[in-house]
């Protein structure tokens, strides 16, 4: 997750969160695959033009989910319920109200995707852990516990780097096939969450030191707050949305 210099980076992360939610769950109510094709377009356009997201980006992050895309619309297609049967072979019975069902469901997935891509591709996570502390009034345990995960997680592929480098230095003979991938979690997964349960420890404590005690009532450095822009964006997301909803 970073933040990008658009429009849509510099919205405040909770509210952004809370609206993209809002308008996942507006396209439950689309019962037909165009109304939901509409309503996936709102996510793509705004990550082509406010987010200044390049095509080959968004296509690149994307495309690993038109397979489970793909895959939903025909197993819906060819195995759903209906009654105007369009062709049949064997046990696959392709029925039209099967292939509107695959499609509406698989067009929403895809959309989720969307919303998903476009809020982490313009979302800073130090500022949304701020923001979520500041504006929803997350306690600030949870809050920071969630951040130290977030940034564990590069330190995490270092660790297995240098255990990795460390086991080839010392000569450790690598079993091919499957059995060998199985003993290399194996070998790897132990010193990893040691390294880990230590990081963690030794956050806590420096935590402490500085006077953590978790509570709410703190000053913040960074204060985000809410404006003009995050009810410029809501006011748009929210009326595209409820446009292709009540008009088409």
């Amino acid at each position: 997750m970073h933040e990008t210099n658009s429009f849509v980076g510099q919205v405040n992360p909770s509210v952004k969160l809370l609206l993209h939610l809002v308008c996942m769950i507006l396209l439950v109510f689309s019962r037909d695959p165009l109304t939901t094709l509409y309503l996936l377009a709102i996510p793509v356009l705004i990550t082509l033009t406010l987010a200044k997201i390049s095509l080959k980006t968004f296509l690149v992050r994307v495309s690993p989910f038109l397979l489970l895309f793909l895959t939903t619309t025909w197993v819906l297609a060819a195995y759903g319920k209906g009654e105007t049967v369009w062709w049949e072979w064997a046990w696959i019975r392709i029925t039209e109200e099967g292939l509107y069902n695959g499609l509406n469901i698989g067009l929403r997935m895809m959309a989720f995707v969307c919303y998903g891509f476009l809020f982490t591709a313009t979302t800073d996570v130090t500022k949304l852990i701020m923001s979520l502390m500041q504006q929803l009034k997350v306690s600030p345990k949870f809050a920071y516990a969630l951040l130290a995960g977030f940034r564990f997680l590069p330190l995490f592929k270092e660790e297995y780097a240098q255990i990795k480098a460390a086991h080839r230095v010392r000569g450790v003979a690598r079993v091919p096939g499957l059995r060998g991938k199985i003993q290399g979690v194996m070998r790897y997964t132990i010193p990893l969450l040691a390294q880990g349960i230590r990081k963690a420890e030794r956050v806590a404590v420096a935590l402490e030191a500085r006077g953590f005690d978790g509570t709410l009532n703190r000053t913040f450095y960074h204060q985000l707050t809410v404006g003009r822009r995050d009810g410029l964006y809501l006011a748009l997301l929210l009326a595209a949305n409820l446009a292709v909803l009540l008009l088409l």
